[in-house]
Parts: structure tokens; sequence; C-alpha cells
């Protein structure tokens, strides 16, 4: 386990426990429910841990397994049918990942391996890092997800259990985001280089595009899908900005994402669980009734927007740093995306918390103790990693 790896390693021990504990015991068969969310964390672990190509594969694929039947078992509408899509689209990605590290296998010295470090050495000319660097990124930036291969993700996230999509949002999108930095930055550095022009600026369209999208979104769950996927874009564009600042800051914010992104879906769930509505339209003045709740909501919601001595504004000052330092444009429309964010974020507070009450949140009750216990590791988190970002 090296540094990059730990970090992750962290994250999912960290966020795991807290996902189990929140899952209601008036859940249909909870003992299969609490066993496939362990199944879905044994192969996070493997994939953060292994250091051989092949074995990385497996886990990369078995981390899928869980995910799936948790969404189609438990989760919503049309399950079935965007289960199945899902699990298509991130296949085709991976088959690609497949082929590319067999392909890279037979470069390797004699006798062959799949070992990280033989593949790390190989120094690829450019004509094969191309193919290389497009097969795996294909693989990486369906399952982050990134613009344009999102199309499955706020359908996904919309259908399944909110502990499915704890687990997605919070941590098996990083399995697409640890795949860039240990494997094109390493393999594929001449085309991360020259190509960063190319896709830079579109993964920053795809920033722009959730966040618009988000401030339009009448449901929160559809509104945090979306968020999600602008936050992802602007880590992928700090870890592919080949700029040391980029890079650190993607990573810590890979770790504030996912801890931001649990805190989200759990005041959701908790807000879900209370009125048995997810529309903006039909909530309002939880504040009058819940300080409790305010607060925590409002702790998350700022860590979400990158507010000063938050995990989240650490990273994303070290992104915004290393794209000024790569491309001023890119950097200035970047830093624009901040603007948006706080505009969805706010405007859905100000509708959800404020206000008059309403049939559905009339009878809201404030948060109880165990309830509260959820969000202490989280608010911890928010700070310790915001005041002392060192330590990670």
């Amino acid at each position: 386990v090296d540094a990059i790896s730990i970090v992750m390693l962290l994250l999912t021990t960290l966020l795991v426990p807290i996902i189990i504990s929140s899952t209601s015991r008036t859940e249909n068969r909870t003992h299969n429910f609490y066993a496939l969310i362990l199944m879905m964390e044994m192969a996070l672990i493997g994939v953060f841990m292994a250091s051989e190509m092949i074995l990385f594969y497996i886990f990369w694929e078995a981390a899928l397994i869980p995910v799936f039947f948790i969404t189609a078992i438990w989760g919503g509408e049309n399950k079935k049918k965007i289960t199945v899509k899902f699990l298509i689209y991130t296949l085709l990605g991976s088959f690609a990942m497949l082929i590319a590290i067999l392909y890279l296998y037979t470069l390797t010295p004699l006798p062959h391996s799949f070992s990280f470090e033989s593949f790390s050495q190989l120094n690829l000319p450019y004509a094969i890092q191309v193919p290389i660097f497009l097969a795996f990124f294909l693989a990486f930036a369906i399952k982050i997800p990134l613009f344009p291969f999102h199309s499955w993700q706020a359908e996904t996230y919309n259908v399944s259990p909110v502990q499915g999509t704890m687990l997605m949002a919070g941590i098996m999108l990083k399995m697409g985001l640890y795949g860039i930095v240990r494997f094109l930055l390493v393999l594929t550095p001449d085309v991360v280089a020259g190509g960063s022009l190319v896709f830079l600026p579109l993964i920053l369209i795809g920033v722009i595009y959730g966040a618009v999208i988000a401030i339009r979104q009448p449901n929160l769950k559809k509104l945090i899908a979306f968020a999600s996927l602008s936050h992802v874009g602007i880590i992928a564009l700090g870890l592919l900005s080949t700029n040391e600042h980029g890079i650190v800051g993607g990573i810590f914010q890979m770790f504030s994402h996912g801890v931001n992104i649990v805190g989200f879906l759990l005041c959701y769930y908790m807000i879900v669980k209370r009125t048995e509505t997810d529309k903006i339209s039909d909530l309002g003045g939880i504040a009058s009734v819940a300080p409790r709740f305010t607060v925590v909501f409002l702790i998350v919601l700022l860590a979400n927007i990158a507010f000063p001595l938050t995990n989240s504004f650490v990273g994303e000052f070290l992104i915004l740093m290393g794209l000024f330092q790569f491309n001023m444009a890119l950097g200035i429309v970047a830093a624009l995306t901040v603007i948006l964010g706080a505009v969805y974020m706010l405007k859905m507070f100000q509708k959800v918390m404020y206000g008059e009450l309403t049939t559905a949140t009339a009878n809201f009750k404030d948060l109880s103790n165990s309830e509260m216990l959820l969000f202490i590791p989280i608010i911890i988190s928010i700070f310790w990693s915001g005041i002392a970002p060192s330590f990670v």
C-alpha cells in the first residue's frame, strides 16, 4: 500500500460503516443487503490494494456485481431496465481496458508479468500510448462518469436505494479517478501532456453541464446526481492538468468528495424518511422545527460548495491553482463553475429549509442521538481536512 492507496482505503473504511449504520432495519431481506455492501467493500479495497494489473481488473469487475444486485433488488421504478443499461455500459468500458492490459502484458520483458512495476517501466512510444490511453480512459470515464459518458448516472443514482447511491457516488466512482492517477499518468504521460487541451475542455463542458442541470432539478436526488457529475469533473481536470498542484489537489478532493457526497445523501435520506417525498417544491420550513438537522445540513452544504475551512476548499483551491498554471483560460472557466455550485446548493437549501411549513414537513422530527452519531465522523472529517489538510 502506498500513499495514494492509503487515502482511498481511509475513505472506504470510513464510509462503509456509516452506510451500513444508516440502513433501516425494516428493509426487506436486510441480511442480504448487508452482505452485498460488505462484498462491495471487499472489492473496493481490492482495487485500491492490488499491485498487479490482472488482479486490479478482477476486483474492478467484482465491485460492479454487489451494486448491480443492490439496485436491481431494492431499487425503485424501472430498476431492472436501468440496472441492465448500467451493467452493459460499464462492462463495455472495462472490456476495452482488459484488451489494453493483455496487450501491455505481451510487451513486458520475459518472463512476462502483470505487476504495476513491470508495466510502469515499459517506456511506450507515442503511437502505442494513444490507443492504450483511449482504452483505459474509456473505462475510467464511464465509471467516474465524465461527459459525454454520463448518461447512465442520473437514472441509476435515482433508482438505487440511498445506500447503493452512497456506495456509487462516495467510493465506486473514485475507482476511475484512482485509475487516472495510477495508470494514465504513468503509462501514457506523453498523450496526457500533449492531448490535455483536447480532452480538458470536454471535461470542463461536463462540469458546466452538470451544474446548469442541477440548478433546474425539481428532485433532491437528481440534483445530488448532477452536482456529483460536476464535482468529479473538477477532480478529473486537476488530475489530468499535468501539474503537481492539480494532481495533489485532485487526490485530496477524491477523499473530500467521498465524505461530502455521503453526508449530502445522508441528509437527503433523513428528509425522505420523514416526509416521504424528495420534490423540492413539496418541502419547506424544516429549519423552524429541526435546529439540529439544519446545522448539520448547512455544514455538509458548505463543504459541498468549497467554503473556506472545509475540506473541499483545500482540494478545489489546489486544483484551480494547477489549472491556472497549466492554462489561464481553463482556470478562469473552471473557477466560475464554483459560483454555479453555490447557486444550486443555496437555492435548494433556501427552498427546503426555510419558508412556510408544508403538509409534508409539518411533523418533521429533529435528528435523534443515534442519527447524530452518523454525522459526527463526517463533520469531524470536513473540518479536520479543511483546517489541517497536511494529515491527508
